[in-house]
């Protein structure tokens, strides 16, 4: 399963003009599966559905926001796309939700999937939340900052999880702080690790870590949306 991490516009990212691993072989779209007969691509109406979108998304979060959500919109920005992995997402996870919980004992070899963990299914099933958790669960950051996630609809009327770049970026800072305790050029050189089935948990969950870390400060500093993509 194709899982990425896209930092740029709404406008370019629901265009579908952007490059990631399905168009470098080949395919017309970032996107897979048939694309909807109503669905808008063509930019400029695009960035009227966009503002539109993010004027409800404010009023949806205007308690908790100082000013309304606001970003530089369009094609112009750049954009970066950077292949998370299925299998680096889960580490990425998993890594957080035994942190989160304190379980012991934490898995040691490579995982190909989250499903039935322990860790996860004790947050995915706790009538509390948690904050870190929420916020990395999501699946659309925006750059602001509030504490936690929320449901809501995509521009295209798909259903969410938003949360905030700014938080996210705390909750990972956090989440380093509580273990490895890892520099910022340590964490960015973690993207390079070769994912292999003959691995250890531990590294999979700091290619994951590393890809969440690097993406987010770049949304962070450009002060765009980020959108996990899959």
């Amino acid at each position: 399963m194709l899982i990425e991490l896209y930092v740029g516009t709404l406008t370019r990212y629901y265009s579908e003009q952007w490059e990631n691993t399905v168009t470098r072989e080949g395919g017309s779209s970032p996107f897979t599966g048939p694309s909807s007969p109503n669905a808008v691509v063509d930019p400029v109406e695009l960035q009227g559905v966009i503002s539109d979108w993010r004027e409800k998304a404010s009023e949806k979060l205007k308690e908790h926001l100082p000013e309304p959500l606001a970003w530089q919109e369009g094609m112009l920005p750049p954009y970066e796309v950077a292949n998370l992995t299925f299998t680096g997402y889960g580490g990425a996870i998993m890594f957080a939700a035994y942190t989160i919980t304190g379980r012991e004992p934490r898995p040691t070899t490579f995982q190909q999937t989250w499903n039935n963990d322990p860790a996860v299914d004790e947050l995915m099933k706790s009538a509390t939340n948690n904050s870190i958790w929420e916020v990395l669960n999501s699946t659309i950051w925006l750059p602001c900052n509030f504490n936690f996630g929320i449901g809501m609809k995509d521009p295209s009327g798909q259903p969410i999880r938003c949360s905030s770049i700014d938080m996210l970026w705390t909750s990972l800072q956090q989440l380093n702080e509580s273990t490895w305790k890892a520099s910022p050029e340590r964490i960015a050189e973690w993207r390079r690790i070769e994912q292999t089935t003959d691995m250890t948990f531990d590294r999979q969950a700091q290619f994951g870590f590393s890809v969440f870390f690097t993406m987010c400060k770049l949304a962070r500093e450009k002060r765009l949306p980020m959108k996990l993509h899959f």
